[in-house]
């Protein structure tokens, strides 16, 4: 089981990552025991939700509410509170849902902080799999131990890969020998994080989907731009749009070899 840590840099400003990081356990474990009674829909864009994400976005929001009441909140499903605080917390119940129904492990809940519109801090957690991360301003956390600038950038290394979405063989052409799709695009990005994969490549998103990760690809020094090469502005995002395009994560040593390795079809 995942251990909640505490010190000196849970807390800064307003937000009390401690307190974030119970929230998602909570949350994760709900979703654990829930698995057994799905009730599965399919929203406008052809995307599954159940219940049980239904039901952990009514809790977070109802935690964040009582916290934090002059905060704002951005739910992925279709919860939003506008108040006049210049704090907003983005939330996705559950990154990977269509993993989550098919009983994998690579999905988990999510929940990011921003602050006069820039990144403040964020916490995905993958309970299935007991993986913890979480950061604030440039520092991140996986399970514990700091995160420092990803080693992994070369592309040669035998167990070099790149995460992709599912359907990225309909859309681009990548000459690149290892691409592996796990489900859940806030844990491809953690992953690219920690140094396991090599890059990430996203599929046009929410800012629900990257919010949790952005402190950690600060402190692992990874870039995160479009693949026309414009850096990621999150503050485009923040009024609930989509991307106009795919998003590219990789160290920065690496980033622009990895990008013109990647063409749509």
């Amino acid at each position: 089981m995942t251990k909640v840590i505490s010190n000196n840099t849970t807390k800064l400003g307003e937000i009390d990552v401690l307190l974030l990081q119970t929230w998602v356990k909570e949350a994760g474990e709900f979703a654990l025991k829930q698995h057994h009674s799905l009730i599965t829909d399919i929203k406008d864009d052809h995307s599954p939700v159940t219940n049980v994400d239904i039901r952990i976005a009514s809790m977070l929001v109802k935690h964040i509410s009582q916290s934090y009441p002059n905060h704002q909140i951005l739910s992925e499903e279709g919860s939003r509170q506008n108040n006049n605080g210049d704090i907003l917390w983005t939330i996705d119940p559950i990154d990977g849902t269509r993993v989550y129904i098919s009983g994998l492990p690579a999905w988990g809940i999510s929940a990011g902080v921003f602050k006069h519109g820039k990144s403040h801090a964020g916490c995905f957690y993958m309970p299935a799999i007991g993986e913890m991360y979480w950061g604030v301003g440039d520092t991140g956390y996986f399970n514990g131990q700091p995160i420092s600038p990803s080693k992994n950038t070369d592309p040669q290394d035998p167990l070099a890969f790149i995460a992709v979405p599912s359907n990225t063989h309909l859309k681009f052409e990548i000459s690149f020998h290892r691409l592996r799709a796990l489900g859940s695009t806030a844990a491809h990005l953690a992953y690219v994080a920690r140094g396991v994969a090599m890059a990430a490549l996203t599929r046009p998103l929410y800012i629900w989907d990257v919010a949790a990760i952005l402190p950690l690809l600060r402190a692992a020094e990874v870039s995160l731009v479009y693949l026309t090469g414009k850096p990621f502005d999150p503050q485009e995002l923040l009024d609930g749009s989509c991307s106009k395009e795919p998003l590219l994560a990789a160290p920065y040593e690496i980033i622009e070899f990895v990008r013109k390795m990647i063409n749509p079809k």
